[in-house]
């Protein structure tokens, strides 16, 4: 890849997780993600998690299934396989999630953001090192970007230390439409799992989502999307739960977001949430991921053409 970064770029993405046992840095790893070049996949989003819990403000960090070295390697083989990096650091938290974590008191929310600052400086620097193609700066981080002055803060001491395009994962819905800071960003970034009435009619989703870009003149990707392969998986897309296995719905609703989003002007990608390095999946799974259903075969149609 080339050594200058392009600051806007259409992405044909998938988010591509460490699952057990092949996890970063497995030779499995290396090889499934080779493999999604097949599907016309040029992009792709690694997944480092940091620990956080409702309890405390500390996070910890470069452990697990996605220590650095993992991430390196994989991005270098993405590179040479001539797909994008998107380095997307998140927050596990075990009782809740991202959005859960609140820190009412001034005093507690000083800590967490001064902690969130270490964790996000360390994958800045990261990003820079394996010349990641875009960073996210945070991921569904609800009642935490409400303030406006620490992200923009953040963002700020992340393009110190990190030269390409940046981007927020957003939950969809109310925090991705009250957001006040995507003006500092290069892209405007929402988990897209705005649910679908029993049509698939995909009209107020794509009126919401053009809303923010028409008021802050950003580009838009969805740094995650998916739906479940399980009946009703349309209606609470972010759920994934037990239920009667469908995944021709599943394949439905992902062309129904193609055709929804993908030759808007202002709309530059997306991420499917998501293939696991393990390569899970298959006919009898209910979970988010497309691999070895008839949703990847949608992704393989779309992303192979040469439209975009």
């Amino acid at each position: 890849m080339s050594e200058t970064y392009l600051k806007i770029f259409f992405q044909k993405g998938v988010n591509f997780t460490a699952e057990h046992p092949d996890i970063y840095g497995s030779k499995r790893a290396d090889a499934q993600l080779r493999i999604l070049k097949n599907y016309g996949v040029d992009a792709i989003a690694l997944v480092p998690y940091g620990f956080a819990s409702e309890n405390s403000a500390s996070i910890r960090f470069n452990l697990g299934w996605e220590k650095d070295g993992g991430v390196e390697r994989l991005a270098d083989v993405a590179h040479q396989a001539g797909m994008r990096v998107l380095l997307k650091p998140q927050l596990y938290v075990r009782e809740g999630y991202p959005g859960s974590l609140e820190y009412p008191s001034p005093e507690e929310r000083n800590e967490w953001f001064a902690q969130y600052r270490i964790f996000l400086e360390h994958y800045a620097m990261l990003a820079t090192r394996i010349h990641a193609d875009l960073l996210c700066v945070g991921v569904e981080l609800d009642k935490l970007s409400k303030y406006t002055a620490r992200w923009r803060a953040l963002i700020a001491r992340a393009r110190e230390l990190y030269p390409g395009p940046l981007v927020y994962a957003a939950n969809s819905g109310d925090e991705f439409e009250s957001i006040q800071f995507w003006d500092a960003l290069d892209y405007i970034g929402v988990e897209e799992y705005y649910s679908l009435p029993d049509s698939l009619s995909t009209d107020e989703v794509v009126a919401r989502v053009e809303a923010v870009q028409k008021r802050f003149q950003r580009p838009d990707i969805f740094t995650e999307a998916g739906f479940p392969s399980v009946e009703g998986g349309n209606r609470d897309p972010w759920e994934e739960r037990a239920g009667k296995l469908s995944p021709q719905l599943q394949a439905r609703c992902y062309e129904q977001i193609f055709r929804a989003f993908y030759h808007q002007p202002w709309f530059q990608g997306m991420y499917w949430w998501k293939v696991g390095t393990n390569g899970f999946g298959g006919s009898k799974d209910v979970s988010h991921t497309p691999w070895r259903k008839p949703a990847m075969e949608v992704v393989k149609r779309w992303y192979s053409k040469n439209e975009r």
